[in-house]
């Protein structure tokens, strides 16, 4: 059945890639760290998204900052334009 005297040796974790694994525990430990570096490679996409969400938002409140000049800049040309003569005769040309 199972042997409980399954022991490592560091040179069995050396063990060249093509060569398959000799025990369930040596199976193990790869998978272990396998998904060890799937999960850090994950971390590191999530970190450099999480960067790029930060950059995205500050560019959108930019935006909406210019958005925001450019309206009032507008009302403001509205608003004096709204105080103009209604028709060309009643302009007084200096």
């Amino acid at each position: 059945m199972f042997s409980s005297a399954v022991t490592l040796s560091p040179s069995s974790t050396d063990a060249p890639v093509d060569s398959p694994p000799d025990t369930a525990m040596e199976r193990i430990l790869k998978e272990i760290s396998a998904v060890g570096r799937r999960v850090e490679a994950m971390d590191s996409k999530i970190t450099d998204l999480s960067a790029d969400s930060k950059s995205i938002r500050a560019d959108i409140a930019g935006f909406q900052d210019i958005v925001t000049d450019l309206d009032h800049g507008l009302h403001t040309i509205e608003s004096k334009v709204a105080g103009l003569p209604d028709n060309e005769s009643e302009l007084h040309f200096r």
